[in-house]
């Protein structure tokens, strides 16, 4: 259990689920979610600001609430990076993995125009119309 007042932030929240888990990262990487199931099963996930009060928010769910929950994620959901929070050696991977990315879609592109271009000739070839030689 996690014992928060009503004076309790998101932020503060974040650090202490953080601490308790034992996660070394840095907890600007994370967000705190409302998660709302709607009637019709749709999921709506909404980033809670750093100074929401969480317990205020699940007072106004009221008891027994299925339809609500919090969710703590990493950032990423939001579409907001916060490339500050990262170390450098990260930042570096990060940089690997979509030059990685970007070299696999770059031989891709290259096999499809390749392969496409040896058909076009093909089909260029079969259709020339021959072409006869009188003596």
């Amino acid at each position: 259990a996690l014992h928060i007042t009503s004076d309790t932030t998101v932020r503060e929240v974040i650090e202490a689920l953080l601490k308790k888990f034992k996660v070394t990262d840095n907890p600007r990487k994370f967000a705190l979610f409302e998660k709302t199931i709607e009637q019709e099963g749709n999921v709506l996930m909404r980033v809670l600001p750093d100074t929401e009060r969480p317990l205020h928010l699940s007072l106004e769910w009221g008891p027994n609430n299925s339809q609500h929950d919090f969710v703590l994620q990493e950032n990423e959901f939001t579409g907001e990076i916060m490339w500050d929070a990262f170390s450098l050696p990260e930042l570096h991977n990060f940089l690997t993995i979509l030059d990685r990315e970007e070299d696999e879609h770059l031989r891709q592109v290259m096999d499809r125009y390749n392969t496409y271009k040896e058909k076009l000739e093909q089909a260029l070839l079969n259709s020339a119309p021959a072409v006869q030689c009188s003596a």
